[in-house]
């Protein structure tokens, strides 16, 4: 595993096996107090040059639609050892704010000074199933679930069957996925595999949304158990309930630090600072 996590974690050592489990929330201090922790140790950065996201075209979907992917290249020197953390929404056409959030988060990466570039590489796909966001529907075309649609010992015959994840599988040999995270909606909860519970334990602390390891009903073929059977480190992140697009500024608000620092494994100091209102202005 190649995410390595400091003391900061032992706030939360009460594993939460249960969807619905609560977990102890950080007071503001000792939210305030972790940011403090988990920002990026990089000195004098350059707020004058910042990221360029390089928008990757991967493939189609049944409906000729472009399937996009936002990749931030790691640092020059790191390349060769590069990690690739993928964030994905919208594998379920229907769960809108999990591909809004994403697209506010790629407008933030934009924003971050360049000598915020590590050893990772960040890979962006706020729209995994276009098809089914369109129809506003679970499902891409010929009713296939996307997330039912993976190669794993479970999973339904001959899969892949959709272009979609066809495709994404092409782009996971191009960029082979050391970390997974897949946003999804409407459970407001962080799930996690248990030898991935240093992993979840982060994103939980600073969304304040509880841990919990089952979502309450099978997923054969899913993402999560090939990646599981693939060695992948994945977390599955539901967001709260609303589909609203006047909500999705409010969802994105409370988990944007926790992206930050899954995707560079820190908070970038600029990032820090909410971008709330100029969403809810526009």
């Amino acid at each position: 595993m190649f995410l390595r996590f400091t003391g900061a974690f032992a706030l939360l050592s009460l594993l939460v096996p249960a969807l619905a489990a609560a977990k102890p929330y950080l007071s503001s201090g000792d939210h305030s107090r972790l940011v403090n922790r988990l920002t990026c140790k990089v000195t004098d950065a350059d707020p004058t040059v910042k990221i360029k996201p390089r928008k990757v075209v991967y493939g189609h979907s049944k409906k000729k639609k472009p399937l996009v992917a936002w990749i931030v290249e790691p640092a020059k020197e790191n390349r060769d050892e590069a990690q690739n953390v993928y964030l994905i929404g919208a594998q379920h056409g229907d769960e809108r704010t999990t591909s809004r959030a994403l697209d506010y988060f790629v407008r933030e990466l934009k924003l971050v000074s360049d000598d915020y570039r590590n050893e990772r590489r960040i890979i962006v796909i706020p729209l995994y199933n276009p098809d089914g966001y369109k129809r506003n529907d679970r499902f891409a075309n010929e009713r296939i679930d996307l997330n039912r649609d993976f190669p794993s010992s479970d999973g339904a015959e001959g899969a892949p069957n959709a272009k979609e994840t066809q495709a994404f599988m092409r782009l996971m040999e191009k960029y082979p996925a050391n970390l997974i995270y897949n946003l999804h909606q409407p459970f407001r909860v962080v799930l996690y595999y248990p030898e991935h519970e240093e992993i979840a334990k982060p994103f939980g602390l600073l969304s304040d949304y509880p841990l919990g390891s089952d979502v309450g009903y099978p997923t054969p073929g899913s993402l999560g158990t090939w990646a599981r059977e693939q060695k992948i480190p994945i977390i599955t992140v539901e967001l709260s309930r609303s589909m609203k697009k006047a909500m999705a500024p409010f969802i994105y608000e409370e988990i944007r630090l926790a992206l930050f620092h899954a995707s560079f494994g820190c908070i970038p100091r600029s990032a820090r600072n909410s971008q709330l209102e100029r969403y809810l202005a526009e």
